[in-house]
């Protein structure tokens, strides 16, 4: 049975409904957004703050603060106007320093001649992601000695998910969020290195802030963003569901490569995007079938996560992809490990 939490249910409601609706709306778009308003109006400065923590949860921060700044009645901003105009600043701040770092890093890479791009953290443009993940061609001595030598990080150990993926973490000294390098490949056991390639060799550039900075074409942010969600953590996050129906509404996703539904936009009063009964048909299940915890929208594991499984271990059989397909084979055994180390010490890190 699918069991919400009916108080963070009611916030990501408020944020989800204060953000989708602020695209073209109807008639009752227009009224759950000003409903939504007064709601969050008569909030005292304890709950706005929860609220607020809710939104960075959910990676909406700044995109929220910006829609209380401008649509929050004036008599309604006086009491906690100071923590949105701090929260603002701050933001800002952090923000700009991640885009500065990110910056130097990609330059590094690219003055070694080396193939990289900024992935899922600036999806959430004007938030950014915890982390700055990027994806890169390059030889893992390479990837160190930049991440190391150039910028002095300090690289954290692998877990036996990192190793399976690909990937590195690392810290650089001034900076809070971590910093994670896919080497090659994409997917939680690193079984996917044609979609690495492809999304390597069509990444385009976009201006963020002051910084034109390397990033993955619409279509394949909302696949990479399909993989960590529904292959891995299988929760959403509202941003996720904020970024897609933006790209949709925006028309800038070209269907012939993706399947997607929309029906998280028209439930937060959005208008409905006519989707190509390909995408419709091709959805494994619906919007329905998901439900808010104490944090995300969640997807059952039973039966909806481990169909989706399945059907991608069979479509890479079907492909003759045996390295893939070994690799898929470990995730049920590191999901276990990570479930029993979470449960013995409330960490999985070192699983996953």
């Amino acid at each position: 049975m699918l069991k919400s939490d009916p108080a963070n249910t009611r916030i990501f409601d408020a944020l989800g409904t204060l953000l989708l609706s602020q695209h073209p709306r109807n008639h009752n778009g227009d009224q759950w957004f000003a409903h939504e308003i007064e709601y969050v109006s008569k909030l005292n400065r304890e709950q706005l703050h929860h609220f607020l923590k809710q939104a960075e949860m959910q990676r909406v921060l700044r995109r929220t603060l910006a829609v209380l700044h401008e649509h929050l009645p004036r008599s309604a901003r006086s009491p906690i106007s100071e923590l949105l105009d701090q929260s603002i600043a701050d933001e800002r701040a952090r923000v700009e320093k991640v885009l500065t770092y990110l910056h130097r890093i990609v330059d590094r890479f690219e003055q070694r001649g080396r193939e990289v791009m900024a992935m899922k953290t600036l999806d959430h443009w004007p938030d950014t992601g915890s982390d700055l993940d990027l994806l890169a061609i390059a030889d893992d001595a390479e990837v160190c000695a930049i991440l190391e030598h150039d910028l002095q990080a300090t690289k954290e150990p692998q877990s036996w998910g990192d190793r399976l993926a690909h990937k590195f973490n690392f810290r650089i000294p001034g900076l809070p969020e971590l910093v994670e390098v896919h080497v090659g490949c994409l997917g939680q056991t690193g079984e996917q290195n044609s979609l690495a390639a492809g999304v390597l060799s069509r990444r385009i550039h976009q201006s963020y802030g002051e910084y034109s900075l390397p990033v993955p074409v619409p279509e394949d942010r909302i696949v990479i963003a399909t993989l960590q969600r529904m292959y891995r953590h299988y929760y959403i996050r509202l941003t996720d569901i904020v970024n897609i129906y933006g790209l949709l509404a925006e028309e800038r996703v070209d269907f012939q490569r993706l399947t997607i539904v929309n029906q998280h936009g028209i439930r937060y009063g959005s208008k409905s995007i006519a989707l190509p009964e390909m995408v419709t048909a091709a959805a494994r299940f619906s919007s329905k079938r998901t439900y808010v915890d104490r944090k995300f929208v969640r997807v059952p594991l039973v039966p909806e996560a481990a169909d989706l499984f399945l059907h991608q271990l069979a479509g890479t059989g079907r492909q003759h992809n045996f390295r893939a397909m070994m690799r898929l084979s470990l995730l049920p055994v590191l999901a276990t490990a990570a479930f029993v180390s979470f449960r013995v010490t409330g960490n999985d890190k070192g699983v996953w």
